[in-house]
């Protein structure tokens, strides 16, 4: 069981996103990976579509500081009804690019399980 970074959503599997972390960038320069659930990156792919810019001061995934953000919407599960909270998270547009290129290979992997 991993957690979503975005969420912190505990699942069985995450879909992995390469991320450019400017923190480690000389011990990994090209990225790091974290771990989203299906619904927090298409909740970044909405967002992405929407940008919607937002006050925070670094990204949710990078921790990247001094470049622009934008609201990502996500749901945090909580222990009273109504069980979730939407929380708004902040991601840079290079994490948005990361998500993009997660969704793709993804669609790319479940054509492929279809042709076999």
């Amino acid at each position: 069981m991993a957690d979503c970074e975005l969420c912190g959503v505990a699942r069985p599997t995450l879909c992995p996103v390469k991320v450019n972390d400017p923190g480690v960038t000389a011990a990994y320069p090209t990225g790091t990976w974290r771990g989203i659930n299906e619904e927090c990156l298409e909740s970044c792919r909405m967002a992405n579509l929407n940008r919607i810019p937002s006050d925070a001061r670094k990204c949710d995934l990078c921790k990247a500081g001094n470049v622009p953000l934008f609201v990502v919407k996500v749901r945090v599960p909580t222990f009273q009804e109504p069980y979730h909270r939407e929380v708004d998270r902040a991601i840079c547009e290079s994490c948005f690019e990361a998500c993009e290129d997660t969704i793709k290979r993804r669609e790319a992997e479940k054509e492929e399980g279809h042709h076999h």
